[in-house]
C-alpha cells in the first residue's frame, strides 16, 4: 500500500532518472547553456552516490522492518463519523476567521483582486512578472503569512473540511467547496499551488477507496499523466510553431522531451557548473536559519546558479533537495543530505502508521505525501521547515493525541452513564 515516501520515490524517479541515463551532460537546445564536462562528471558522480545512499537505506529499512515487527504495525484506526464532522466544522471556523482577519488587510485585498485578474486571463507577461518577482516578495501578510501557511496549516484544514464530504460521497459539493476555499486563501499567481491542491483532493479522496493506494496502480497513474502531460505539449508546440513543424526545423516531440526531463536534469549539471568553479560553497550562508544564528549574510543557491549562469532576470533554478547540501558544503554536504532524506522519508512512514484517527491519517498521507515532491525542487532545509514536512507530521500527531483523549473520555462518560 501506498505510504508517503512513495510519492517522492516514484516522483524522483520519474522526472530525473531519465534525464540522468539520456542527457547526462545537461545539454539542452532551449537555454543555449554550454556547460563544462567537468560538471557534468560531477553531477553524475552526486547522482550515483544519491541512488547508492537511498538504496543503502532501503535495504536496512526492509531488513529492520523484517527484523522488529513493531516497526511496521499500524494501530488500529478510530473513525467516528461525529468526530470527523466535529474536527471538519472546527477547521471551517478557523478557514472562515483567517479570511476574515486577512480582509481587513489591504495588501491582501489587493492580492486577492490580483488573483481574479490572473484566472481571467487579464494579465500582461511585464504586469504578470512584476507582481510575482517585486510586488508580493516584500509585502508581509503575502510572504510572512500565506507563504509559510499554503503548504503547512491550509492544507490539513483544507483536508479535515473536505474529508466527511467524501466519505459521504458529495463528490460535486466537495469540488465547489475546495475551489472556493483555493481561490479565498491559497490561490497565487503560480500554478504550483493548483497541481499540489488538487493532488491534496485526490489523495484524500483515495483514501476512501484502498484499492486506489496500491503503489502499482500508483506508479501506472503516474506513467499515464506523464503521457498525457507530453501529449499536450506537443500538441501546445505545434500550435504555437506551426510554419517551423511543417518545415521540419521544430520537432514538438522532441522538444516536450527537453522541457520535460532535459531541463530538470539539467540544472543539477548548473550546480556543479557553479559550485565551486564559478563561485565558492555557502557554507552556513546557504541555510537562512543557521545565517541568521550565526550572523552571516544569507545567500540563497538557487538564485545564485539562475543569475550567474542565465542573467539577472532569470528568477531562480530550484533542483532536487541534496543540491542544497553540496552547495554548502560540497560532496560531503551531498553525502549528508542524500542519507538525511532518505532516513526522513522512513521517518515519516513510521509516524504516518501512527495515527489513529481516520480523518487525520487520511490528511497526513495526503499532506504529507504531496509536501514531499517538493524535495525534487527544494533543498531538505527549506522543505523541512517552509514546506512543512516537519511542522504537518507534528500538528497531526499532536491533533491525533487530543482527538483520541476526547473519544475516550467520552466512551468513559457513555459507559459510566450506563451503568448508573
Amino acid at each position: 500500500m501506498v505510504e508517503p515516501s512513495d510519492f517522492f520515490v516514484l516522483s524522483f524517479l520519474l522526472i530525473y532518472v531519465p534525464g540522468f541515463i539520456f542527457n547526462p551532460s545537461g545539454q539542452t537546445t532551449l537555454n543555449g547553456l554550454h556547460l563544462p564536462s567537468e560538471a557534468a562528471t560531477r553531477a553524475e558522480i552526486g547522482m550515483l552516490i544519491m541512488l547508492a545512499a537511498g538504496s543503502t537505506v532501503f535495504i536496512l529499512r526492509r531488513y529492520a522492518e523484517r527484523r522488529f515487527d513493531s516497526l511496521t504495525r499500524q494501530v488500529q484506526e478510530i473513525s467516528t463519523k461525529r468526530s470527523a464532522l466535529v474536527i471538519a466544522g472546527i477547521a471551517a471556523l478557523c478557514l472562515a476567521v483567517m479570511f476574515s482577519l486577512l480582509m481587513i488587510s489591504p495588501e491582501f485585498r489587493k492580492f486577492k483582486l490580483d488573483i481574479l485578474r490572473f484566472f481571467s486571463f487579464q494579465f500582461e507577461g511585464s504586469d504578470y512578472r512584476r507582481l510575482r518577482n517585486e510586488s508580493y516578495s516584500d509585502g508581509w501578510i503575502i510572504e510572512g503569512i500565506l507563504a509559510r501557511a499554503r503548504f503547512t496549516v491550509l492544507p490539513i484544514l483544507f483536508c479535515l473540511v473536505l474529508y466527511p464530504l467524501l466519505e459521504k460521497k458529495r463528490l460535486i459539493f466537495a469540488a465547489g467547496l475546495a475551489a472556493l476555499i483555493f481561490v479565498a486563501l491559497p490561490a497565487s499567481l503560480s500554478k504550483l499551488p493548483i497541481f499540489f491542491f488538487i493532488g491534496y483532493a485526490v489523495i484524500l479522496g483515495a483514501c476512501r477507496y484502498p484499492r486506489f493506494l496500491d503503489i502499482r496502480l500508483l506508479a501506472a497513474m503516474l506513467v499515464i499523466a506523464t503521457v498525457i502531460i507530453v501529449t499536450m505539449l506537443v500538441v501546445l508546440y505545434t500550435a504555437q510553431y506551426q510554419s517551423a513543424v511543417i518545415n521540419g526545423t521544430v520537432l514538438p516531440l522532441n522538444l516536450a522531451i527537453e522541457r520535460i526531463w532535459g531541463e530538470t536534469y539539467s540544472v543539477i549539471v548548473r550546480y556543479f557548473t557553479v559550485y565551486p568553479e564559478m563561485l565558492s560553497h555557502t557554507g552556513f550562508s546557504g541555510i537562512n536559519l543557521l545565517a541568521k544564528f550565526f550572523g552571516l549574510p544569507a545567500r540563497l543557491p538557487d538564485i545564485e546558479v539562475a543569475k550567474v549562469l542565465l542573467g539577472n532576470d532569470s528568477g531562480s533554478n530550484p533542483g532536487v533537495y541534496f543540491l542544497g547540501g553540496y552547495a554548502a558544503f560540497g560532496m560531503p554536504g551531498l553525502v549528508a543530505y542524500a542519507l538525511l532524506g532518505s532516513l526522513l522519508l522512513w521517518s515519516l512512514d513510521f509516524l504516518g502508521r501512527k495515527i489513529r484517527v481516520a480523518s487525520l491519517r487520511a490528511t497526513y498521507l495526503a499532506v504529507v505525501g504531496m509536501n514531499l515532491v517538493f524535495l525534487n525542487q527544494i533543498a531538505l532545509h527549506t522543505a523541512l521547515v517552509t514546506y512543512g514536512i516537519a511542522l504537518v507530521p507534528i500538528i497531526l500527531l499532536c491533533l491525533d493525541v487530543l482527538v483520541r483523549r476526547i473519544v475516550r473520555e467520552e466512551n468513559c462518560q457513555a459507559h459510566r452513564s450506563a451503568y448508573s
